[in-house]
């Protein structure tokens, strides 16, 4: 059923600062709050749904562990059966708020992650051959309108055909205490939809870099891998990879990359010996052939060889996304 665009806004004539205290969600763009309720609301067509909408106010932090930076803004969210459109607002005087509409065929991947009270919610996606990030920062507790967000979306797109290949899948429910990680655990179920079925999932160490060439007492040079535990799981909707951040980002810290299937065009993995450490590499194509964008994953292993593990991974990927295109 199609909600119509309702004739009067919630709080017009209302100024917000953009410093409320949490983020929330309403059933239509008309009772979001500022500037966003008409720009959202302006730029929704009749034909489409509206399947979550959700206001998060402004943080004082710009930049998550990480690596992803973002403005100082209040934003407003709306997912349809199409895109997402997002509205923000500087807050600044003479900068004027502005719109931005995310088509679900542009979409590469998201993340979604935590800082002790920091959280963020990315989107990477193609505008013009361009690649571009969605950065939203917001606070701990309104997590969970962001990962229904992402639950909401892929409704829209399609199950890998795991049978035509050979493929078991299983019950996320039951599925989902096969991951080692307690923490990594808790934040890929959220991430999971009704439909969804899981495939395979291992643990490994994520690789986030590596220190130059240490000299020990006696003398040897060697170099040292920065490493945090990473869990791999493959769905028949997604392939997601939480990792956890360095050691010295300051507490618990905690980013997961949701990629659909339907976005992969390639995976495949390399591996290179150093001083007895076997580093692998997952590179991930898209499936447009932009040469000048790949998502390579660094990883090392944790406990037990996870080359078989990668080589099946690939070569599921490979076969059951070739049967979405």
């Amino acid at each position: 059923m199609m909600i119509k665009t309702k004739s009067k806004y919630t709080w017009e004539g209302w100024n917000s600062s953009g410093n409320e205290d949490w983020v929330f969600s309403v059933k239509h763009p008309c009772e979001l709050i500022g500037v966003h309720a008409k720009l959202i609301d302006k730029e929704l067509k009749e034909s489409e749904k509206i399947e979550y909408c959700v206001y998060a106010p402004r943080v004082s932090s710009t930049s998550t562990p990480f690596g992803l930076k973002s403005e100082e803004a209040s934003r407003g969210i709306c997912v349809t059966d199409k895109r997402f459109i997002i509205s923000e607002n500087r807050h600044i005087e003479g900068m004027e708020p502005k719109l931005t509409s995310i088509n679900f065929e542009d979409i590469r991947y998201f993340n979604i992650g935590n800082a002790l009270l920091l959280t963020w919610f990315s989107i990477h996606y193609r505008d013009a051959d361009n690649p571009k990030d969605m950065v939203i920062l917001f606070g701990s507790t309104g997590r969970h309108h962001f990962e229904k967000l992402i639950r909401s979306y892929k409704k829209y797109y399609p199950e890998m055909r795991i049978d035509a290949y050979d493929v078991e899948s299983y019950h996320a429910s039951s599925f989902i205490y096969n991951i080692k990680d307690n923490m990594h655990r808790d934040d890929l179920k959220k991430l999971i939809s009704s439909d969804e079925k899981c495939v395979s999932t291992f643990l490994c160490k994520y690789l986030w870099g590596v220190l130059p060439k240490k000299r020990w007492f006696w003398g040897r040079k060697e170099d040292i891998p920065l490493t945090n535990n990473a869990t791999v799981l493959l769905t028949n909707k997604s392939l997601l990879i939480a990792r956890s951040g360095r050691d010295d980002s300051g507490g618990v810290a905690i980013d997961v990359m949701d990629i659909p299937l339907r976005k992969i065009g390639n995976a495949a993995v390399s591996r290179e010996r150093r001083n007895e450490i076997m580093f692998y590499q997952l590179r991930i194509s898209f499936p447009d052939n932009q040469e000048d964008e790949t998502l390579d994953i660094p990883l090392l292993d944790k406990d037990t060889n996870i080359g078989t593990f990668l080589l099946a991974l690939t070569m599921s990927l490979n076969k059951c996304t070739e049967g979405m295109r």
